[in-house]
């Protein structure tokens, strides 16, 4: 009788750990990692805003690539003409 009334009262607990306990850890743990990411976006924003007069969706372009010649293909390949050959014709 002593051990049904042990797992009765340990299930009883169990449920009121995971019913008021879990999610307050749930909701602290959710806080922390969100002051983490949101202190990176922050120093992110400083970082890319540091008093150049740029604005939000401005376009800035560090380099830009010089134009060569065109590209005339690699000089090992080797076009090679071929004829359809039927084999009817063979025999």
């Amino acid at each position: 009788m002593n051990i049904i009334i042990f797992l009765v009262l340990a299930m009883l607990l169990a449920k009121l750990l995971f019913r008021y306990l879990a999610p307050w850890l749930l909701k602290r743990f959710v806080q922390k990692r969100m002051k983490e990411f949101g202190g990176q976006f922050q120093n992110f924003e400083e970082e890319n805003q540091s008093g150049e007069g740029r604005t939000y969706g401005d376009i800035r372009v560090d380099h830009i690539p010089q134009k060569d010649e065109p590209q005339k293909g690699n000089v090992d390949e080797e076009y090679v003409d071929f004829e359809e050959v039927n084999e009817d014709e063979q025999k």
